[in-house]
């Protein structure tokens, strides 16, 4: 096995300096690269600590032992088990940042594995530490005295452009102590007023950048890490085609969404508040039967009659609400699967390698739990049945399918988009156009530096 030569010059980028960041599209083998700084910095014999989420810790582990030939311990199974994998350690370990953090139920590892003393950490999958408050973000800022650190992810924005701050924390944390004073550093501070209960609150906002620090931002981010996309380093890899279908809500629907939108309640269903009424207000585009109403589910039918329509093609079906999933899967009449957040690792590679190898013809999957570590290039149509933010993760999704290998390039590559005509269902396609220009400044800055640079 041989690294390509784009991986190769970024392994020499990235341990040309103690902390570092692979921001590199998805599917470009992050992995195999990251794997080598571990050679290129002679600590193949020390101990590295992996961290990444619980669906691919033993990818890891394979992919470890296949590029280092060097025994890696899994952090999985019971407490018992876990603790000896750390006890036992001696080269790699891989663990998943919910066994690896503290919570108010559990202790997690970080104290026994910060007292093994690994000479270098790489953080998968680094955009789930967006959130400067949360566990996980806290577990990694403890591990910032490991001498060399690797933050990797192909969305360090998932969401809001700030949501890198985190990594440079992780990265360092001298000089990204606070994330206030970073927002004040970056970003424009805006006021605005919401009514809670007939009564005005007022809040701060730092969606824009402060004249010129956009691309004080990118000129920082382009010292420390790599990043490339797919198009670049994989030429022959195939253009994405979208497809648009808005469905016309029935008459039932068209009475509960007017009513959600005056009143906060339809029949017997009286939400609390906008996010819950937000919640309703997608659940009835997508079947009102899932709140116990009335009516039929233009969605459904039209999935049924594509599926009839295309019998030999593979076909991903992704919706965030796991109980739609189940309710279209009645409906099916051919072979399917389906992934949930509580579907075991074991039988979600099973799975995998059942529909690469044309088992099964339809796989449900929820955006949330299907989002990564997912190889599924046998599928030819992904369906999104709803789209909610962050974008980062519809783009993860997305990607489950693209081709792998040269061979595949020519397949087709179609994301049929369902939306309900005229409604905030469609309208939110539309904000998460928006919200990808401004996450853009961050997860694709090379571009714009070198745009920049040629003017």
């Amino acid at each position: 096995m041989e690294l390509r030569d784009y991986q190769n010059e970024d392994a020499r980028f990235l341990t040309s300096m103690p902390c570092s960041a692979c921001f590199n599209e998805q599917r470009t083998g992050k992995t195999p690269t990251a794997l080598e700084t571990i050679r290129l910095r002679n600590l193949i014999d020390e101990k590295i600590l992996i961290i990444t989420t619980a669906s691919s810790v033993t990818q890891w582990r394979d992919e470890y032992k296949r590029w280092l030939n060097k025994p890696c311990n899994v952090c999985i199974g019971t407490p018992k088990q876990k603790q000896k994998a750390v006890e036992t350690w001696t080269h790699g370990l891989v663990i998943s940042i919910d066994s690896f953090k503290e919570t108010t139920s559990s202790k997690g590892l970080i104290e026994p594995i910060l007292k093994k003393q690994p000479k270098q950490i790489i953080l998968d999958e680094a955009h789930k530490i967006k959130n400067p408050q949360s566990a996980n973000a806290k577990a990694l800022f403890k591990t910032t005295k490991i001498p060399y650190r690797l933050a990797l992810t192909g969305t360090p924005a998932q969401g809001k452009p700030y949501d890198i701050f985190s990594i440079l924390r992780f990265l360092f944390p001298v000089d990204f102590r606070g994330f206030w004073k970073f927002l004040e550093n970056y970003f424009i501070i805006q006021e605005e007023t919401v009514y809670v209960g007939g009564k005005p609150k007022t809040f701060k906002t730092y969606e824009h950048f402060q004249p010129g620090k956009a691309e004080e931002l990118q000129e920082l981010l382009s010292s420390f890490s790599t990043q490339r996309k797919r198009k670049d380093v994989m030429p022959w890899l195939p253009d994405k085609y979208y497809e648009k279908v808005r469905l016309t809500p029935t008459i039932e629907q068209k009475k509960y969404l007017k009513e959600l939108q005056e009143t906060y309640k339809t029949e017997d269903i009286v939400t609390t508040g906008t996010l819950d009424r937000l919640i309703r207000y997608r659940q009835i585009c997508l079947d009102p039967c899932l709140l116990g109403l009335k009516g039929k589910s233009p969605k459904t039918e039209w999935i049924l009659q594509y599926v009839n329509d295309y019998p030999e093609e593979q076909i991903i079906i992704f919706s965030k609400f796991t109980s739609y999933l189940c309710r279209l899967a009645e409906h099916l009449k051919t072979t399917w699967a389906m992934l949930i957040g509580s579907t075991p690792v074991g039988q979600r590679g099973q799975f995998v390698k059942d529909f690469q190898n044309h088992k099964f013809k339809v796989f449900l999957i929820n955006i949330d739990a299907g989002k990564e570590a997912l190889t599924l290039d046998a599928a030819e149509t992904t369906i999104f049945t709803d789209k909610y933010p962050p974008i980062g993760a519809i783009e993860q999704a997305e990607d489950r399918f693209i081709a792998s290998t040269p061979d595949k390039k020519n397949k087709a590559h179609k994301i049929i988009e369902l939306m309900m005509a005229d409604t905030f269902d469609e309208e939110l396609y539309h904000l998460l156009e928006q919200r990808k220009s401004e996450t853009d400044i961050i997860n694709n800055y090379k571009y714009y530096l070198q745009e920049r640079r040629k003017n």
